[in-house]
């Protein structure tokens, strides 16, 4: 009898492991078939794109054209009345930018989102970095203009609509003239800005 009841043990033991098991099988194979798709943002990096004296870090964030449309139109109350603080910029040397003039450091590029009376604008804000050199946080997209950044200088901006599309945030830094471009690919998106070096 006493053999019997470990052999009903065992096999409760067993069957308990394999419904785990089971059950663990179909989560990943729901997460995969779009059940409960894993979150693209959160599995977001930290990027560098670099030129000379000019370096760029930013987060390879997915493409989210509706998103990014209240950045440009409005028309959200969240997306339409948050900054966008998408790069971190880094200058070896001292540099013009947009006629203005940028000592070496640290830089946050952000995006102000148009308003009824303001367009869409780019600000280019000076900042300390904390222990881990930059403001950017991988996986978190939403990530705020660090505390303490002093506005250098912002200009208005308007993205152009081309094609290829890419599936998220490509920035690539490029000798340009006297200076180097810094490329900002997102969608179907495009922005260049020019930086001079001294």
């Amino acid at each position: 009898m006493f053999r019997n009841r470990m052999i009903i043990t065992a096999a409760v033991a067993l069957a308990f492991a394999a419904s785990l098991a089971t059950g663990a099988a179909s989560s990943a194979a729901a997460q995969q078939m779009g059940g409960g798709q894993t979150d693209k943002r959160k599995l977001t990096t930290i990027q560098t794109a670099k030129h000379d004296a000019v370096e760029v870090r930013f987060l390879n964030l997915p493409w989210g054209e509706r998103t990014f449309a209240y950045l440009e139109v409005g028309g959200d109350d969240y997306y339409s009345h948050r900054n966008w603080p998408f790069a971190h910029l880094t200058l070896s040397k001292s540099a013009t930018w947009a006629g203005h003039e940028l000592a070496p450091g640290d830089y946050v590029l952000y995006i102000t989102p148009k308003t009824a009376t303001e367009p869409m604008s780019l600000t280019v804000a000076s900042f300390k970095p904390g222990p881990t050199g930059t403001f950017l946080v991988a996986g978190d997209v939403f990530t705020e203009v660090p505390a303490g950044a002093t506005t250098i200088a912002s200009v208005p901006v308007t993205f152009q609509k081309e094609a290829p599309v890419s599936d998220h945030l490509d920035i690539a830094v490029a000798q340009a003239g006297d200076g180097a471009d810094i490329k900002v690919h997102y969608g179907d998106r495009w922005l260049t800005q020019h930086v001079t070096p001294k």
